[in-house]
């Protein structure tokens, strides 16, 4: 039986809401993550595993079976062809044949003698056997790697790109690059934990949750290759090493995560951002390295007019009274 329906021409297959809350769960995956995957809601994952909306567009079948990391058919609901069962009080049809001697029209038929048997037919050799079973063996190992392609083999990184010096009260930004080799698109989720006293202000793309009591910022995406994730943060503490801690977690693989590598410390003390060597100066060479890693991250608040400003100048001084850079002419 086709299990694919028709409704005003979408293709619409009937899922097994348990099925599919069984395998989320065995997987460690949340009704959210599934939700962002298929690119619904989480109202529409539960009504789903309630059995709530059995049928749905296949096209969601398809995205709900590639985020679960199984086939299709492993989801939908079972089905069974019912049996032909003969009408109530009706009997089913017997046809007898005619007695020994006997034509089916009453004539007496005439007597002959037996037919000789056949002659008993050869056994097959021992080679015959041997090459059935190779040609089945083949098939049954085609059959397998064309149902049941092995899983694509690929390699993630994430690194942080992280300001020397920051000063403290004052916002400065943070990007993480998170890249692929896979030729598909990759679910992930991507968690970094803030230093004690830090405040999250913007982020881009736009954060999943973020927990200011825990000081963690989370963001729930699929990419296609890379993607960098960034924000910007104050840090609260006067002086010292400010430390940043992160990691990317991927559904393949049940519970796989990787550490975000790269700059983890920043050092909160009366210099700019952009001042890389802290010298009380942005040379051209730091400016242009700004442009270079920030330039093209849309919708982050960077101040960059205050990072040309003090690059047009001779330095810069930090006032901790007025809590302000003072650019020297």
């Amino acid at each position: 039986m086709d299990m694919s329906k028709m409704t005003s021409g979408v293709p619409m297959v009937r899922i097994d809401g348990a099925k599919v809350r069984n395998l989320r769960e065995a997987k460690g995956l949340t009704q959210l993550f599934l939700a962002t995957s298929v690119e619904v809601t989480t109202d529409t994952i539960s009504r789903w595993e309630n059995k709530r909306y059995p049928t749905i567009k296949k096209e969601n079948g398809l995205k709900l079976a590639e985020a679960l990391e199984v086939e299709l058919e492993e989801i939908l609901e079972s089905t069974r062809q019912e049996e032909a069962q003969p009408a109530s009080g009706e009997q089913p049809a017997v046809d007898f044949p005619p007695a020994s001697g006997e034509e089916s029209d009453g004539h007496l038929a005439e007597e002959s003698a037996p037919e000789p048997a056949p002659p008993a037919a050869k056994p097959p050799s021992r080679k015959k056997f041997a090459a059935a079973g190779i040609l089945l063996l083949a098939l049954l190992i085609f059959l397998v790697w064309w149902f049941y392609p092995v899983s694509e083999q690929f390699t993630i990184t994430a690194s942080r790109l992280l300001p020397k010096h920051a000063v403290a009260g004052q916002p400065f930004p943070v990007a993480i690059h998170v890249a692929s080799n896979s030729t598909a698109s990759l679910s992930l989720i991507v968690r970094e934990s803030l230093p004690e006293g830090a405040s999250l202000l913007s982020a881009v793309p736009a954060y999943s949750d973020y927990d200011a009591k825990a000081e963690e910022v989370k963001w729930l995406r699929k990419i296609d290759g890379s993607q960098v994730f960034a924000y910007m943060v104050k840090v609260a503490q006067p002086d010292g090493p400010a430390a940043f801690s992160g990691k990317v977690a991927l559904p393949k693989g049940a519970g796989q995560q990787i550490d975000v590598s790269g700059d983890s410390v920043v050092q909160i003390s009366p210099f700019h951002w952009a001042d890389a060597n802290a010298d009380g100066r942005i040379s051209d060479e730091e400016i242009l390295t700004v442009y270079d890693e920030f330039s093209d991250i849309k919708g982050l608040a960077i101040n960059i007019d205050q990072v040309e400003e003090i690059w047009l100048g001779s330095g810069y001084v930090w006032n901790a009274e007025k809590k302000r850079f003072e650019v020297l002419p």
